[in-house]
């Protein structure tokens, strides 16, 4: 067997996700080429190929990964308490993975090991007398949530646009807004996230409960 040959026959679909999580983390689901995952392996693109597939596969492979991650909360747990409990650690685990957020945000929760959560989740809306409303209440929970993660994703990938720089809006909100007490608001806000390296976790958690607070709202007045 040659050297060649050997560096097929050690290679395998699951080796080949390693690679590309490897290349995801910290950096970005949409940042590297099937070219680039090749040359990480020492192989040919076409192995990649045929072991796997093509992009779209593997971002769905590392999705699958990232999400599987996830833990089934308790479903005896109040409803609200459900939802923090998947939720509140959830930014941890889709964060050092740009772009995973979108992915999901785009293609669904569509794996296997996430149906049980699923069906807890809408059975625990139904018991907290969401009804026809179930769906809709799920989807604005979820959606909040991984679209503030995605949101933050974004920032990283744009992160050589100045204009996208905390740093950078806080001055700009100096210059045009001296005299605001809006503006200057705003500028403490995007301050809070260049100084504290919790600020993010903090908003996150914020958008959450808020969502909580409106649907239990609704729950009472339906």
């Amino acid at each position: 067997m040659n050297d060649r040959s050997r560096r097929f026959a050690g290679l395998s679909p699951e080796r080949i996700v390693d690679a590309a999580m490897e290349l995801t983390e910290g950096r970005g689901l949409h940042t590297w080429s099937i070219r680039d995952l090749a040359k990480r392996l020492d192989v040919v693109p076409s192995v990649i190929y045929h072991h796997v597939g093509g992009k779209d596969e593997l971002c769905r492979q590392v999705a699958g990964r990232v999400t599987a991650q996830m833990r089934r909360p308790d479903p005896a747990l109040a409803w609200q308490d459900w939802f923090r409990a998947l939720l509140f650690p959830a930014r941890a685990i889709l964060s050092p993975y740009p772009g995973v957020a979108m992915w999901l945000m785009m293609h669904g929760p569509t794996f296997e090991h996430l149906t049980p959560i699923i069906d807890d989740g809408i059975a625990a809306l139904k018991r907290a007398g969401f009804g026809e409303q179930t769906g809709l209440a799920y989807a604005a929970i979820l959606n909040s949530a991984v679209l503030t993660v995605a949101a933050a994703d974004e920032r990283l990938v744009h992160a050589d646009d100045g204009s996208r720089d905390h740093a950078q809006i806080v001055r700009d909100f100096e210059r045009i807004g001296a005299e605001s007490p809006g503006v200057q608001v705003l500028t403490e806000l995007t301050a809070g996230f260049t100084s504290r390296s919790d600020a993010g976790d903090e908003y996150y958690r914020f958008v959450i409960e808020t969502v909580l607070a409106g649907l239990e709202r609704f729950t009472r007045e339906a």
